[in-house]
């Protein structure tokens, strides 16, 4: 799932934005200020960016030149909210940096084919940044990149389900049903949470910041990687 950041000093629009993607299945990080929004970017990148042109203090065409400035931002799509009264043109939002621009008020529908748009075209940015998994069911055997991860059996199981459907969240109990066997309501979440933390130990770069397998409150964990099965090693 893409990782959205919205940034905007209006309450009102961020809930609104927020719940719209929420329902896409879109990752959503909020930041009210430019000041803010450069905070979360030292522990996430997100894949696309919605920016209030009219921001307070740091307005939005600086916030966009600091993100065209960061390597890992560089080529991530921005596209700028703009209202009826923004101290900006269009034209100056895009020579910033900026790759479109959407009128408020604007309508659900189009901004959500907006950023779909933007998250195809840039597919291939997002995809080079994204982890490779490779998964060998016949022995048991997980590549992250070119390195060997060495899991249990059990870890084994609970990565290959939910390598399965990559785009999509598990809560604990379909993790406990499907890997487990467990009947519904019979199983504890800890034993959930304490084997997705040993396996983040084993597979993440950064465990205290996890990339590939993820997690949000109220849905459960998803994966975020290319996953590729294979037969043998050879």
């Amino acid at each position: 799932m893409s990782r959205i950041m919205i940034v905007d000093d209006d309450s009102s629009v961020l809930s609104m934005v927020e719940q719209m993607l929420d329902q896409d299945g879109y990752s959503v990080y909020k930041a009210h200020s430019g000041q803010e929004a450069l905070a979360i970017l030292e522990t996430v990148t997100p894949d696309l960016f919605l920016i209030d042109l009219g921001l307070s203090r740091m307005d939005g065409l600086t916030l966009c030149r600091q993100l065209r400035l960061n390597g890992e931002t560089a080529n991530r799509p921005i596209i700028f909210m703009t209202g009826q009264h923004a101290p900006y043109t269009v034209a100056e939002a895009l020579e910033s940096g900026g790759d479109d621009y959407i009128r408020k008020p604007f309508a659900v529908r189009e901004l959500a084919a907006r950023i779909r748009a933007h998250l195809r075209r840039s597919n291939n940015f997002v995809l080079e940044d994204m982890p490779g998994l490779r998964i060998l069911p016949a022995t048991f055997q997980v590549f992250v990149d070119a390195r060997e991860v060495l899991l249990t059996r059990i870890e084994f199981d609970l990565l290959n389900f939910l390598s399965q459907q990559p785009q999509k969240w598990h809560a604990t109990q379909d993790l406990l049903s499907g890997v487990w066997n467990y009947p519904d309501g019979v199983g504890d979440a800890a034993l959930v949470r304490n084997h997705i933390r040993n396996l983040r130990r084993k597979l993440e770069y950064n465990p205290d910041h996890p990339a590939i397998i993820q997690s949000r409150h109220g849905r459960g964990y998803a994966i975020r990687a290319q996953i590729e099965y294979a037969d043998s090693t050879v």
